[in-house]
């Protein structure tokens, strides 16, 4: 069976920045951000994102379309001993999955609450069955795309929803800057304190940000490059990088006007996306359509990555064991939502202790 392509280069471009655009940009970021002192942390970001991130991202293009074909494949051609490290990357990937399905479940929950204009606090959530049945879903609609194929799943998905993503966070953009908060919380973004600088914790907060945002280092960039044609490899990756530090950025001018307007902690973390903000959605005109607007950007970006992750294993099985598609992203996806309910229970009313 010939090995699948992508159909064009805007095709494989938007599929990578769905990859690198997920939670990390629009939810954690942000808090990451408040965490470490407000802008200065934008510094080693910055740097982090292109004298690392990229040319890390362009070296895995390069395998990927040199080699044409996933991690393990790639990894021993390069040498033997290389190949256990090769399955070492696809299970760590399979790993993250398993939880990333677990957030992803949480924004798909709340986003439909809110389309429904439905509200459900986070305690009186985790405490019924419902993420456990999101997380299940959530895991079914990353099997299906998946299983559609390059061209016909992911490649379509993020022609779909890339667009659809931008455009939703430039709403959002445009209702935060309108709040009377809005001023303090650019301040607090931009201002940087240069003290904070100094401290090497801030420069490992923005290096593994900038992984972990860029989706490189994981084998996926690797994965999607094997599926290049002959698309420019310092410019598809220029353009990757920019967008996603674009929404990153953005999902900052976001968060921080309603943080500020409202009161609440710039470092919550976890419990920001969650806990503080849908009381506030509740409470101004428009919120409810609003917070669907917030809670579906969310999830519109946790799918494209979760799929890309949910690629790197099944994209394995087929180079390395002439898997067909269908059956190894079954395979795959059982497997990953066994390893993810324990995570997925301890957060239902069973309360699973991990």
């Amino acid at each position: 069976m010939p090995r699948e392509k992508w159909s064009s280069s805007i095709g494989f471009i938007l599929a990578s920045i769905g990859s690198a655009v997920g939670i990390g940009n629009i939810w954690r970021f942000p808090y990451i951000v408040g965490e470490n002192g407000g802008g200065a942390f934008l510094i080693p970001y910055v740097i982090a994102v292109f004298l690392f991130g990229m040319p890390l991202m362009m070296l895995e293009f390069a395998m990927g379309r040199h080699f044409k074909t996933s991690v393990v494949p790639a990894f021993s051609a390069i040498g033997k001993r290389f190949r256990l490290a090769g399955f070492f990357v696809v299970f760590v990937m399979g790993m993250i999955l398993s939880y990333y399905l677990v957030i992803t479940s949480w924004v798909l929950a709340y986003s439909l609450f809110f389309v429904s204009g439905r509200y459900m606090p986070f305690p009186e959530f985790t405490d019924s069955y419902y993420p456990l049945l999101f997380f299940l879903v959530s895991g079914g609609i990353t099997f299906f795309v998946v299983r559609a194929g390059v061209k016909h799943g992911i490649e379509k998905l993020s022609k779909f929803l890339i667009p659809l993503l931008f455009a939703m966070l430039l709403l959002l953009l445009v209702f935060s800057l309108s709040l009377p908060g809005a001023v303090r919380g650019i301040e607090f973004y931009l201002t940087p304190d240069f003290e904070k600088l100094s401290d090497p914790l801030v420069w490992t907060a923005a290096f593994g940000q900038a992984f972990f945002s860029l989706s490189v280092g994981v084998g996926i960039m690797l994965t999607y490059g094997s599926y290049m044609r002959n698309e420019k490899i310092v410019k598809s990756a220029g353009i990757i990088t920019i967008s996603d530090l674009i929404i990153a950025i953005l999902g900052g001018f976001v968060i921080f006007p309603i943080v500020f307007s409202f009161g609440l902690d710039p470092a919550s973390g976890v419990k920001l996306a969650f806990v503080a903000l849908p009381p506030v959605f509740q409470k101004i005109s428009f919120g409810i359509f609003l917070a669907a607007v917030f809670f579906l950007l969310l999830f519109f970006a946790a799918l494209t990555s979760a799929v890309s992750m949910l690629e790197v294993p099944v994209a394995t099985l087929i180079d390395s064991y002439g898997f067909e598609r269908k059956k190894a992203t079954s395979m795959v996806s059982a497997i990953i939502i066994l390893i993810g309910l324990p995570s997925a229970l301890s957060y239902t009313a069973l309360k699973l202790e991990l």
